[in-house]
């Protein structure tokens, strides 16, 4: 067998097919015996070709899916493709060349959708067949799309399940808005892109109402949201000054005086009055800018007046979960909570518009203030604010301008600071006021937050990072002023405000009052349809969609069709088992499956979820098409084949750290690939039966039996591992146990034990055993070639036509001998050490030597005396000897130590140390301090040297000492010639292709005395006739040692 992985992967494709393997292994059909196991796809968008990154996440799921089935389990995974969103619109928009919204209603919605619709699916068959180039099962099965009625109808349900429960409201707050997308932006997608920019950071003068040349100086870095100015917030309880510079006087922050007046280099300043911040609330301020809606809200009560700044939520809670784990202690308020006004940065003043800012509009609330939002949708300045039809960034500089000329600006410096991007578009957002749908959060976070300690996290760390974005998450907007979603299945009376929510296609069609055919329930079509209020007047839906992360959060159900299609199998499936995707859809995916899970159903929608970490390129750089390091999935499969490249991903790194790709680095597997390969040809050669695979002879030799332990053991070790997400500690004892303990070491003791042409009934069994579990252990990650070798070697024998049909192998306690595996190690560690002692000493290791001696403890002494006879093989030792070495010891004083601490005495004390038995002082001062003629000596005053005698050299190893005697005599030269011939022999007969069983005829010429003293044994080990003679005319091959030479005629 060669291992030619583009050929064994289409002949496993073709065996698949026509035995219809994935069919048969996918079909669900759970029973009490065979439990069910839902595997959740987390779809990715079918719209552009897998790359590198890809493969690790469908490798790991592939893996669960393959595993679990072997387990015994009935596996539901079923591939799923995102189709809608952003990502969809914002492509077709570039290939129509369309711009904004009012292009695309232009054109028609209709037809932007069909195009969404042919794009968003344009590689699915790409897709498809990829999963099943690299053995995936998932390839087999029909895919959920999120853009089929099915799972729209799903999601209306969804929609009027939470509009009913109360969980689903309209209101109006300020939120991320994508002005090119025109949309609102919300949650994590607000938090998934941001790029450093430079922005103005101005210090404004706002005039104290009633003072002449009295200003509360504030800051903002945001100058385009004072048209929409409301309040002024400052610290009840820091303190706050009056300063005089020049003939203005300022209100500011005590603690930043300093660095804010000193912005003004030639001002001098003097402080003229101190007073808590408490007692400037509700002072007013006349408006900052000379324009129509700054001069209407001042007529407000509540308007333009300075308010005290309250706790509120932080972004990021700082609970000191993990450092407080497990111990009973309280979190703080001021751990959770933090006030608006710092004193960190700016002037202690800061400039409140509730219509634009998160904590702003929570000020606004609390103290009741109006509220102005003077931005369109296209996040241009409305009329009134002196820069309408300016879009806001552009027009911070024309307000700075007139801050200037208006002498309202103290300073002006530019800030670089980390702004929020539209997750798709990398259009800047604009935080503004606008009306939309939103997801109560608060009468489900504490179930949520129970229901995330009950998910087994993999890795565990990951549960905290949950519980984080959980405990700070506030209401979800939900709604998107875009068309290719799901419409939200709310239809609203124009006549009496009502409000009505559909739960699917056939109660709209039951309700409608016009006659609409329902062959899509997309936009286009749905919002033709009318129903009737309970008012007597027409209804029309609301023209929004939902948001792209509900539609991925109600996959557990609407992946099925739950409700209204096949309920019966959302029963055998529910809850989700696993999901599997990258760390970043805690804040995305897996957060939105749980928010959705406890909304509709009250619990959470998954038991496991694993987290994959991120794949770059070998030097660690995001792969980008614009660099050009992006890796295609085609061409690692191609270079690697889908084995290696499976491998590889459950080999390289832990599944949830960052991955540096590496072709290179991948293709050092091919060395284990070979390996296999070459354990099917060993097999074949001897012409091994198979079927003895289920005959244990009675008794196996020990090195037998320290092989099928180390299996056992790996089996444990490894299914430990795959069942808790460390896959790469499963790949790599896989690879380990194959490499070093199976070839490097079993193979090479078994081939040693080889008597003539056939292999024991031991060594038979324990390599088809290794090579059968160890197929069915490795199934899961290397689908091809664990399916070539079942072929090749068992399926006679296992009555099923796939080894992914076979049960995942079980680890055989009883077999396991953790002390023989000690001991085995030892034997390594010493086989290992002589080796380099050999090098050293010039020694090949087909020479003989006379003896290997070894020290150390208990476990050392067992080795020896269990196993000497493997080490004296392959060390070749004609003995290995365990006790003390009788070395000579050298104890001499470390004057560095002995001169500071004894000073004139240090030479009585040399003296007194050298009267000492060096081997006695050694041991005592080993045990501690000694006391030699009144002085006391530690080991730092002495420097112990261990002399090892001639004829001898040594090293320490992990537990003990090992010696190789250097010393030759003519007996092993002799040997050792008659090993040189031995290997030419074997050399030459490789190069004439014999087989194993084919007898040779040899004639050797030279050194006749010791070739006829071996010519036994160079027969035996060679299977050849050998024939003492002169070589006249024949084709030979000569062998020298040291000068001794011997020609080889075969």
């Amino acid at each position: 067998m060669e291992y030619d992985h583009l050929k064994i992967e289409k002949d496993i494709r073709a065996h698949w097919k026509k035995k219809s393997i994935p069919e048969k292994i996918t079909k669900f059909s759970p029973t009490k015996e065979k439990k069910k196991f839902y595997l959740l796809d987390g779809p990715p968008y079918a719209n552009g070709l897998p790359h590198a990154g890809h493969v690790m996440t469908m490798v790991f799921k592939d893996v669960w899916g393959k595993f679990k089935h072997m387990q015994g389990h009935s596996v539901w995974f079923q591939p799923g493709f995102d189709c809608h969103g952003l990502p969809i619109e914002n492509k077709v928009e570039k290939d129509l060349g369309v711009k904004d919204k009012q292009d695309i209603e232009k054109i028609g919605v209709e037809k932007f959708i069909t195009e969404c619709r042919k794009f968003a699916t344009s590689n699915l068959t790409e897709w498809m067949d990829f999963y099943k180039q690299v053995g995936a099962w998932k390839g087999w099965v029909k895919p959920y799309l999120t853009y089929d009625n099915d799972y729209i109808e799903s999601g209306w349900w969804t929609i009027k399940t939470l509009y009913e429960k109360g969980l689903m409201v309209e209101g109006k707050k300020p939120i991320f808005w994508c002005p090119h997308c025109q949309t609102a932006i919300s949650g994590y997608e607000a938090t998934d892109s941001y790029k450093d920019v430079t922005d103005p950071a101005i210090y404004i003068k706002f005039p104290v109402k009633g003072k002449k040349d009295e200003y509360f100086l504030a800051w903002t870095t945001t100058p385009w949201t004072l048209p929409a100015n409301i309040a002024l917030v400052i610290h009840p309880d820091e303190t706050y000054v009056r300063v005089r510079a020049g003939k203005e006087t300022f209100i500011l922050a005590e603690k930043l005086v300093d660095t804010v007046m000193k912005k003004r280099k030639t001002e001098k300043y003097t402080i003229l009055e101190k007073m808590k911040g408490k007692k400037l609330e509700n002072m007013r301020y006349d408006p900052l800018l000379d324009i129509p809606v700054q001069k209407d809200i001042d007529k407000e009560k509540n308007a333009h007046k300075v308010v005290l700044s309250i706790p509120i939520l932080k972004k990021t809670v700082a609970s000191k979960v993990q450092s407080k784990k497990g111990l009973n202690i309280k979190i703080s308020d001021d751990e959770k909570f933090g006030h608006l006004v710092t004193m960190d940065t700016g002037t202690g003043i800061v400039h409140c518009a509730p219509g634009h800012g998160a904590e702003d509009n929570k000020i606004g609330e609390h103290y009741n203030l109006p509220i102005l939002s003077p931005v369109d949708d296209a996040g241009c300045l409305t009329e009134g604010t002196g820069f309408e039809g300016m879009f806001v960034k552009d027009a911070d500089k024309h307000i700075v301008e007139l801050l200037k000329t208006t002498d309202r600006l103290f300073h002006f410096e530019n800030i670089t600071h980390s702004y929020p991007l539209c997750w798709r578009c990398k259009s800047p957002l604009v935080y503004r006021l606008s009306n939309q749908w939103f997801f109560r959060i608060d009468k489900i976070k504490d179930n949520m937050l129970k229901g995330n300690s009950k998910v087994n996290w993999l890795p565990p760390f990951a549960k905290e990072r949950m519980e984080n974005w959980v405990a700070d998450a506030t209401d979800w907007c939900v709604s998107q002023q875009r068309y290719w979603g799901i419409p939200i299945p709310v239809w609203s009376c124009e006549s009496c405000g009502a409000k009505k929510a559909i739960g699917g296609k056939a109660e709209l069609e039951k309700e409608m009052t016009n006659k609409v055919k329902l062959d899509d329930l997309h936009k286009h079509v749905v919002d033709k349809v009318k129903i009737r209020c309970d008012c007597g007047k027409d209804m029309q839906r609301i023209p929004d969609i939902i948001n792209i992360w509900v539609e991925s959060g109600i996959g557990p159900w609407a992946s099925v069709g739950y409700p209204h299609h096949d309920k019966g199998l959302f029963d055998k499936l529910w809850p989700v088992d696993l999901v599997d995707e990258s760390t970043d859809q805690i804040r995305g995916w897996f957060y939105a499956m749980l928010f959705m899970g406890h909304a509709t159903f009250g619990m959470t929608p998954y038991r496991t979820a694993g987290l994959n970490g991120w794949t770059l390129d070998e030097k660690g750089v995001k792969m980008s098409k614009s660099i050009g390091n992006v890796i295609s999935a085609e061409t690692c499969e191609k270079e690697l084949g889908a084995d290696i490249l499976r491998l590889y991903n459950c080999f390289n790194i832990a599944p949830w750290d960052t991955q540096k790709f590496s072709l290179k680095g991948a293709k050092e597997l091919f060395r284990f690939m070979n390996i296999l390969a070459n354990t099917v040809n060993f097999i074949q050669m001897y012409k091994v039966d198979s079927s003895l695979v289920s005959k244990k002879p009675k008794n196996l030799k020990i090195e037998d039996r320290w092989m099928l332990s180390r299996l056992n053991t790996t089996v444990k070790e490894v299914t430990d591992d795959l069942e808790n997400f460390r896959f790469h500690f499963a790949g790599r004892k896989i690879v380990e146990l194959m490499i070093n303990d199976f070839s490097r070491w079993y193979m090479k003791i078994a081939k040693e034990s080889i008597e003539g042409t056939a292999l024991s009934t031991g060594t038979s069994y324990t390599i088809l055993n290794v090579l059968n579990t160890t197929i069915r252990m490795l199934a899961p990650i290397c689908p091809f070639m664990t399916e070539k070798i079942y072929i090749e070697l068992f399926k006679k024998t296992g009555k099923v036509d796939s080894v992914h049909m076979l049960s995942y192998p079980i680890s055989d306690t009883a077999i396991i001998d953790s002390k023989l595996e000690t001991s085995m190690r030892i034997v390594d560690q010493v086989v290992e050490a002589v080796s380099a002692l050999r090098q050293d000493a010039g020694i090949r290791l087909r020479w003989p030597v006379s003896s290997v001696k070894l020290a150390g403890g208990k476990d050392i002494k067992t080795a020896v005396k269990d196993l000497g006879y493997l080490m004296e093989s392959l060390c070749n030792s004609k003995e290995v000897i365990f006790g003390d070495m009788d070395l000579d010891i050298e104890v001499k004083p470390n004057f560095a130590v002995l001169g500071p601490k004894f000073g004139k005495d240090a030479g009585k004390v040399v003296k007194a140390i050298s009267s000492q038995d060096p081997k006695k002082l050694k041991d005592k001062i080993a045990k501690g301090p000694v006391s030699i003629d009144g002085f006391k000596i530690d080991s730092a005053m002495l420097k112990i040297e261990e002399k090892i005698p001639e004829g001898l050299t040594g090293q320490s190893f992990d537990g003990g000492s090992v010696y190789l005697d250097t010393e030759r005599t003519q007996e092993l030269e002799d040997e050792s010639l008659a090993r040189e011939v031995i290997r030419q022999i074997q050399v030459m007969r490789k190069e004439k292709g014999l087989d194993v069983s084919e007898k040779a005829e040899v004639c050797l010429s030279g050194e006749d005395k010791t070739m006829n003293t071996y010519k036994k044994v160079i027969a035996k080990e060679t299977n050849s006739n050998i024939i003492l003679s002169k070589l006249k005319g024949k084709k030979k091959e000569s062998v020298d040692f040291k000068g001794r030479k011997v020609e080889v005629s075969l």
